[in-house]
């Protein structure tokens, strides 16, 4: 008993590390921070270690936010980070390829494979009969990684996801003649969703983990019933989307495509 309750304080005592960064108006600026400043790292050293580090840094705003019970505060926590590291992450993809590779895991490999579909319409991996349970495990499995890490793991490996599309995506613009269509299009609208939907997720099963934890309620019923309603609806959203937009997201890429096969 002794031991489960000194778990409990130490984990309520780390939860709020970055409360004084939370205490002000410029809460923005350390997500921001996280969202760059380990990818800049990164593409200086030549080091993938950027995704998990700037997972961390973010996860440690994300934590002060569910101690607070802050939803607001803590997804745009991640959504500001997300967003500013996507942003650069596709701006040196664009302007070095090769040197952004080594901070992109397999951005190289999946964007070929992403050309191979936007040139000839094969992949497996947009087969419906493939793409469905995928679509249904990833939830599965991000919740799992959710409640066993409070969200740590999750957003390691959501850097990673992402970093694929936006090494994709930073490739596409140097290849495709109208540079917005391969933006817009290029960062699936579908892939968008799926962002919002574990943004959400991650935050909700967040706080249950560490309520669960450290004793002590976070959290109403009713909220909680809210956050999973919209990260459901918006899971929904992402494969009917992906499921009626995905020929006409491929075709406008393949019109405007003007690299190599």
């Amino acid at each position: 008993m002794a031991l489960r309750v000194g778990v409990a304080r130490s984990a309520w005592q780390a939860a709020g590390l970055a409360d004084p960064l939370l205490d002000t108006p410029w809460w923005w600026v350390a997500a921001v921070f996280a969202g760059i400043g380990p990818l800049a790292l990164g593409y200086a050293t030549g080091s993938w270690w950027q995704q998990p580090l700037g997972a961390f840094l973010l996860f440690v705003l994300l934590l002060a936010a569910v101690r607070r019970d802050r939803p607001w505060l803590g997804m745009g926590v991640l959504a500001v980070g997300f967003a500013t590291h996507n942003a650069l992450a596709i701006a040196l993809a664009y302007t070095d390829p090769v040197g952004s590779s080594a901070v992109m895991p397999d951005g190289r490999t999946y964007y070929e494979a992403q050309v191979v579909w936007i040139t000839t319409g094969v992949d497996p991996e947009y087969d419906w009969i493939n793409w469905i349970p995928a679509h249904l495990h990833l939830i599965l499995g991000i919740t799992v990684l959710c409640i066993t890490s409070l969200g740590l793991l999750p957003l390691v490996q959501g850097l990673y996801e992402v970093d694929l599309m936006n090494y994709y995506v930073g490739n596409l613009l140097a290849n495709s003649e109208q540079p917005l269509t391969a933006l817009f299009l290029g960062w699936h609208p579908w892939s968008a969703v799926r962002g919002l939907c574990y943004m959400v997720l991650v935050y909700e099963v967040a706080s249950w983990s560490l309520e669960r934890l450290t004793a002590r309620n976070l959290s109403t019923p009713s909220a909680r019933r809210r956050r999973w309603a919209t990260a459901l609806a918006l899971f929904a959203a992402d494969g009917v989307i992906k499921l009626l937009a995905l020929d006409y997201v491929r075709n406008g890429l393949a019109a405007n495509f003007t690299g190599t096969p």
